[in-house]
């Protein structure tokens, strides 16, 4: 019955970097914390919010173009190489939505420390330059608080464990500031136009919750399309097209049926029962 749907591809708009060169040089590095500096984690948040969303993510790396996406983030990236920087300068410059991280270009691909500015060959894209960062011990934590009138409408706090990033903006906006701590009041999330784009940068380590509304709202800025608007947790919704169709895939991995509205004046229930509920462990496909 799914015989139709071979030869489909997933069109994402949004992508994770996740590098492996960079995972391994950080994970042998003598750091803030020199152990428990949670790359994958940290960048599973970046995955989960947009998948929340319902959105499709590709996961690149390094070596791969930026141009066929409306919003990237890269979580963490310690090491800087395959001309990575410039492809985010060309990226943000012609409209693209970049998110980058505390812990960010701090060394080449040899493993050795820049000289000048962090995150190297980025300063004037992101608007300013990391000055220095607090390394948590297990247990302790801090709490990015939105500024008030912050374009995106930020509402809510949240807290923040093991890396804070002390930045200087230059041309960036301050969304959001530490709350506690000898750096209270410093940014922790800051935006800068650049181009025809902007670039926004994370400082420290925060919890699901940050991302999930932050993400949201950029995801809306870039107008990135989502099917499906409000997504119960356990249900995951993917996209393929053809040339001639388009198919959702909406998976209820919950043990559990889910209300859930589904966008049926647009798309047709091809494959599944739905009534406004997805049974437990069901699927649907819709068509169009």
């Amino acid at each position: 019955k799914l015989q139709e749907v071979t030869g489909s591809k997933t069109e994402s708009k949004v992508a994770v970097v996740f590098d492996w060169e960079s995972r391994w040089a950080m994970e042998d590095s003598q750091g803030p914390r020199n152990a428990g500096l949670f790359y994958k984690e940290t960048v599973e948040k970046s995955y989960y919010a947009f998948r929340k969303l319902g959105l499709d993510v590709d996961m690149i790396d390094m070596e791969q173009e930026l141009d066929d996406y409306a919003v990237v983030a890269a979580p963490m990236l310690y090491m800087f190489r395959a001309g990575f920087e410039e492809k985010v300068r060309r990226f943000v410059e012609k409209g693209g939505h970049f998110i980058l991280t505390y812990w960010s270009g701090i060394v080449d691909e040899t493993d050795l420390c820049f000289l000048g500015g962090t995150p190297h060959g980025l300063t004037d894209v992101v608007g300013l330059r990391s000055t220095e960062i607090d390394g948590l011990y297990d247990g302790e934590s801090n709490v990015g608080n939105p500024v008030q009138g912050n374009p995106l409408h930020l509402v809510s706090s949240y807290r923040c464990t093991n890396l804070c990033d002390l930045v200087k903006p230059s041309t960036a906006e301050v969304l959001m500031t530490y709350g506690e701590d000898f750096y209270a009041g410093m940014p922790a999330l800051t935006r800068n136009h650049y181009g025809e784009g902007q670039a926004y940068y994370v400082c420290a380590d925060f919890e699901q919750g940050f991302y999930d509304e932050l993400y949201r709202k950029i995801t809306a800025d870039a107008d990135v399309k989502r099917v499906i608007t409000h997504i119960p947790n356990g249900v995951e919704v993917t996209t393929r097209k053809t040339q001639d169709a388009e198919y959702v895939f909406v998976q209820n991995f919950n043990r559990m049926p889910v209300e859930i509205k589904l966008p049926t004046d647009t798309y047709q229930v091809w494959m599944g029962n739905y009534d406004g509920i997805i049974e437990k462990f069901g699927t649907v496909i819709l068509k169009k």
